[in-house]
């Protein structure tokens, strides 16, 4: 795999760097063309300089990268569910009812799956700051579980699995889109690559949780603004902010993204609308606008905002406990090292890709650390920081390929034990 970027080629010809050819015409270099619209304007952060119009479009075969990476490592992931969960003991035996349905279905609806499906099938039936409550979860995605369900008449189950591949696909064939405007196609794969072999990345494929759903209409949201579709944007990112909690750094990161490239526009207003409805109809409902923060500290949960949530008393204490080498000790250290490497791209994003999406990245996962009082939840909280698995992929892909194939090899074993773990019930996060 190629990581030279065109500026780079000392061998390339005048079509292959229209960022270096003295003949090359305006529409061929936004960079230079003096009727630039704002879309290309000198200020718009680049990855890599001098992209070629190959690069920014992508070869046809880069078109079908996504669709097959992604396709590729789904089935696998899958198959290791589905096999794990039929032939294999589960490993929580006392949890075994929170999951639904039977069959191979049952290795998707683990955990937040359970809760999603009872909402699908019975709505919001009931609050309590005392108890664990449906209200937690946003409303998007078990709607359409039961709207795609009843419409296909497979059940909101079967559609939640459905739902969920869809969304992931569709996530990483933007994640694509938008690495190619502003990186090399190598970069871009990589990216690709970065996020479908992430540890955690089986929320993106056939697990009941609205993780690839919220991922894929922020990229949605993103590249509607990029592309001067200002009302699309307001619309993917009003959907984002009623399908997780996480929504105020998308508004966030949405709007200085439209104010750094002069873009913004009214309909970008509409971006809080879908968090908004949702604090409506609970004060309607249950009289209380923000149940969904109310109920965090409910038993079980335990996860109050607070200084021990924020400091993490919970994780330190859970740490200090032997035998240090066991499953608890790893699923809370993995948590917590995605979250850290996470936070560790940052100033990349920053610098590589405007304050706007810097700000969006932080958002998320500064902001879900400090709502977690173990990190447990963080490994697939940090997949909607798309543009942290952008800068990384761009440090990996100029670096030689065997660190990129060590990453990659490592990142993928680590996929699919969490998959085969998350199949038998275990609480990956």
């Amino acid at each position: 795999m190629s990581t030279q970027s065109p500026a780079q080629s000392p061998a390339q010809s005048p079509a292959q760097s229209p960022a270096q050819s003295p003949a090359q015409s305006p529409a061929q270099s936004p960079a230079q063309s003096p009727a630039q619209s704002p879309a290309q304007s000198p200020a718009r952060p680049i990855g890599a300089a001098g992209l070629g119009a190959e690069a920014r479009r992508g070869a046809p075969p880069d078109r079908w990268f996504p669709f097959l990476a992604f396709g590729l490592v789904a089935a696998v992931v899958v198959a290791v569910s589905v096999l794990a969960h039929a032939y294999l003991p589960p490993l929580h035996a006392g949890h075994t009812g929170l999951g639904f349905g039977r069959g191979w279905v049952r290795a998707f609806t683990w955990w937040d799956g359970w809760w999603y499906t009872g909402i699908a099938r019975r709505g919001y039936f009931a609050f309590s700051t005392y108890r664990q409550s449906p209200v937690a979860f946003f409303p998007v995605y078990p709607l359409l579980m039961r709207w795609v369900g009843g419409w296909t008449g497979v059940g909101p189950m079967v559609a939640g699995v459905g739902l969920t591949l869809a969304a992931g696909l569709g996530a990483a064939v933007l994640l694509h889109r938008w690495c190619l405007r502003r990186m090399t196609a190598a970069a871009a794969r990589v990216a690709v690559l970065a996020l479908v072999l992430s540890p955690f990345a089986f929320y993106l494929m056939g697990t009941v949780y609205a993780d690839a759903l919220f991922l894929f209409l922020a990229l949605a949201a993103f590249l509607a603004l990029e592309s001067d579709r200002p009302w699309l944007a307001g619309l993917a990112a009003a959907a984002a902010t009623a399908t997780r909690p996480v929504g105020p750094a998308l508004i966030v990161g949405l709007w200085a993204v439209a104010v750094h490239r002069r873009r913004w526009h009214p309909a970008l207003l509409l971006a809080p609308v879908g968090l908004a409805a949702y604090c409506a109809y609970l004060a309607v409902e249950f009289g209380r606008p923000f149940a969904f923060v109310d109920v965090a500290g409910a038993p079980g949960w335990g996860q109050a905002p607070g200084p021990h949530t924020w400091l993490k008393v919970q994780w330190l204490t859970a740490l200090a406990r032997q035998p240090w080498f066991d499953g608890r000790h790893g699923h809370l250290a993995g948590n917590a090292l995605m979250t850290a490497a996470a936070v560790a791209t940052l100033p990349a994003v920053f610098r590589k890709f405007g304050w706007g999406y810097g700000a969006y990245a932080s958002g998320i996962v500064v902001a879900a650390a400090f709502s977690t009082k173990d990190f447990v939840g963080m490994g697939r909280y940090v997949l909607a920081a798309f543009p942290c698995f952008a800068a990384a992929a761009e440090g990996l892909a100029r670096r030689g390929p065997k660190l990129r194939w060590a990453a990659a090899a490592c990142s993928a074993a680590a996929l699919l034990a969490l998959a085969h773990l998350h199949g038998r019930g275990t609480i990956v996060s």
